[in-house]
């Protein structure tokens, strides 16, 4: 027993672990090997980046494929780990092996397969590769063509596989009997103990204050530039995170032609008349949970919003719609016009990977200083990895707050000590910028310091206490910031991620549940002052909105409209209850499975008393509305989310 764990036992090839630890390092190798691959295959499309870039890519991604590691050779340990006296018989280690060697070989094949089809769609592929090669089964018939037309993947899969199998082969293990008795049972349930650890770990991607959740496909825009995502991800990885969520399905209900001309996301404007050519930095305030019912602008029995009920008189205004309830649904609405019509968040889901446009992205490229704020723990709904993906130059969170004796021991430092923060780093930023904050107080347990708790007004729901707190501390905000250089040179866009509980009938319905305020106060432009809108506007309409109002004429994709754009068609879009709810300027209807179920005149029946659908023309908004998801499933499927100067390549 003692030479079964003696220390010298550790050099030789028949110890267990050893071998097992060999063995995964040289599965990790060929992986890694076979991820760099989309870069040999594809080096034109990654030229504006130098060697080190690329170099740097590269190994971030080996934090990728530590999770395809563990995840796809699971039989691999568990079978050299659990205390079975066969475990080393050669019989077993053959069948254990030559499972492992396909199931790699399979990942390794997907990671070369995606360095051609990456070409095609410029990401890497998900879970929904399935069901395209189940719609396409002509797709099979093209499949040796593939092979020889791509000859030089194709030999360097056979390369890489055979290179895995040998390698994998060549580390041997001495089979023998082990002795069974206490210490035997001690070290390997110790051994299996630390090796489900390690894999745990690994999985997760990491342990900290930055792992706060398991690592998914949009972290990898914290490692690389969005260009280079595809060199750190791998194909097993985006394929495996992708599975379980439910894809979108290509739509062909119009020509290409004809849907363009209902409904065209590729917009840009024209510069307004009497803007201030002064105004170039923007300043976006998300507040958390904030309906337009709590407002006394909107419904003067409240009084929890004093601050910025006067703020509003000054402002343009509109109670517009949230394009979804969760705030993971919310921020890519109003940063990247990027709606939520279905189960899945665009952060957490199917197509996460993909390309998209937004402020801080547009802005940017015309020598914006961007950044994103949040008080929250890093890693908290992923905003961190989606503020990057969208274009933020730096994100700003719990981590980066000098005084962590400010943790409010809930979601992270309170709204009042945030915004001072906020201002403090905005005087330290350089002109034009683009600083986005989202606020955190207003969330459960609606947390308002002890000082406050006896002045600030209470109403029917527990969360209006700490709207009233945040409201003051957005008043704290601006007392702090008026006097500063950029203040006058500033677009100030207040909204909401989404809606709370309804106080009232109107506030818990279909309509009302996504009833947010959305203001643009300049204090350079008083033909703001005092300006509301009655037609229908989204979360989506913020991103072109602001391009417009700074005069910015980039073309870009948005899935709204420029509230400034007097020949918009006014339409709002969101997911709720299983259905898709779309609104004009006088419709709002509820669809389902392109169906539409009700029909109201919502400015007359506010509480949605009277149905219409059987008695009012519907034929104008579902066509509209068949356009626009036409637009968007296909867009998003394809990776088609961003105007592009290459053109992406027909699929075959």
């Amino acid at each position: 027993m003692r030479k079964l764990i003696s220390k010298s036992d550790f050099l030789h090839w028949n110890n267990i672990y050893v071998v097992l630890l060999l063995r995964l390092f040289i599965i990790l190798f060929i992986l890694s090997i076979s991820r760099v691959s989309i870069y040999f295959a594809n080096t034109d499309l990654f030229s504006d980046f130098t060697f080190q870039e690329i170099l740097k890519a590269y190994l971030s991604g080996l934090r990728f494929d530590i999770p395809v590691l563990f995840f796809y050779s699971t039989l691999l340990i568990l079978s050299n780990t659990l205390p079975f006296n066969f475990r080393k018989h050669h019989v077993f280690q053959k069948i254990v092996n030559s499972i492992t060697l396909s199931i790699i070989s399979i990942a390794v094949v997907f990671n070369l397969a995606d360095a051609i089809y990456y070409r095609y769609t410029l990401k890497r592929m998900t879970f929904d590769i399935f069901h395209y090669l189940n719609e396409n089964s002509g797709f099979f018939d093209l499949a040796p063509r593939f092979l020889i037309d791509f000859w030089q993947i194709s030999f360097m899969g056979v390369l890489l596989i055979a290179l895995l199998i040998y390698l994998f082969t060549r580390v041997k293990l001495k089979p023998r009997t082990e002795n069974k008795g206490v210490y035997f049972y001690l070290w390997n349930i110790f051994m299996l103990i630390m090796f489900i650890f390690i894999a745990v770990i690994g999985t997760r991607g990491g342990l900290g204050k930055s792992q706060y959740k398991p690592i998914t496909t949009i972290d990898a825009s914290k490692y690389a530039p969005i260009p280079l995502t595809p060199i750190v991800l791998n194909t097993p990885f985006t394929i495996m995170k992708s599975y379980g969520l439910k894809g979108l399905s290509l739509k062909n209900n119009f020509t290409s032609n004809e849907v363009d001309n209902i409904f065209n996301p590729i917009q840009s404007y024209t510069p307004l008349e009497n803007v201030p050519e002064s105004i170039d930095n923007v300043v976006l305030i998300i507040l958390e949970s904030f309906s337009s019912e709590h407002f006394g602008y909107f419904n003067t029995k409240n009084n929890f919003t004093p601050f910025l009920d006067s703020l509003f008189q000054h402002s343009l205004v509109i109670s517009g719609t949230a394009n979804g309830k969760r705030s993971i649904e919310g921020i890519p609405s109003i940063l990247s016009s990027l709606p939520a019509i279905s189960n899945e968040s665009f952060i957490n889901g199917y197509y996460t990977a993909n390309e998209i446009e937004g402020l801080a992205n547009t802005l940017s490229k015309h020598n914006y200083q961007t950044a994103f704020f949040h008080g929250g723990k890093n890693g908290t709904m992923n905003f961190d990895s989606y503020a990057l993906s969208s274009g933020f130059q730096t994100y700003n969170g719990l981590n980066e707050y000098s005084n962590e004796s400010d943790y409010d021991g809930n979601w992270g430092i309170g709204d009042e000590l945030y915004l001072q923060y906020f201002a403090q780093s905005l005087n330290a930023f350089s002109n034009p910028f683009f600083a986005t904050i989202f606020t955190l107080s207003s969330h459960h347990p609606y947390t308002v310091p002890n000082k406050y708790k006896d002045i600030l007004p209470s109403g029917k729901l527990e969360i209006q206490k700490s709207i009233a707190y945040t409201d003051l501390s957005v008043r704290k905000f601006f007392e702090r910031v008026k006097t500063a250089d950029w203040f006058n040179n500033t677009l100030f866009v207040i909204t909401a991620d989404h809606t709370s509980q309804g106080a009232t009938p109107k506030g818990r319905n279909s309509i009302g549940q996504f009833e947010i305020p959305i203001a643009f106060y300049a204090p350079a432009d008083a033909s703001l002052t005092n300006r509301s809108v009655q037609l229908p506007v989204q979360q989506t309409d913020i991103f072109p909105s602001v391009l417009h109002y700074l005069g910015i004429t980039d073309t870009v994709i948005c899935f709204g409209n420029s509230i400034f754009d007097p020949d918009r068609f006014p339409f709002a879009i969101n997911y709720y209850g299983q259905k898709k709810q779309i609104m004009d300027s006088v419709y709002f209807m509820q669809i389902q499975n392109e169906e539409a179920l009700t029909l109201y005149k919502y400015k007359e029946d506010s509480l949605l008393k009277n149905n219409l659908i059987s008695s009012e023309d519907k034929s104008q908004l579902m066509t509209f509305y068949l356009a626009f998801i036409q637009q968007y499933n296909n867009r998003m499927i394809n990776n088609e989310l961003k105007v592009r100067d290459e053109k992406i390549q027909p699929l075959p």
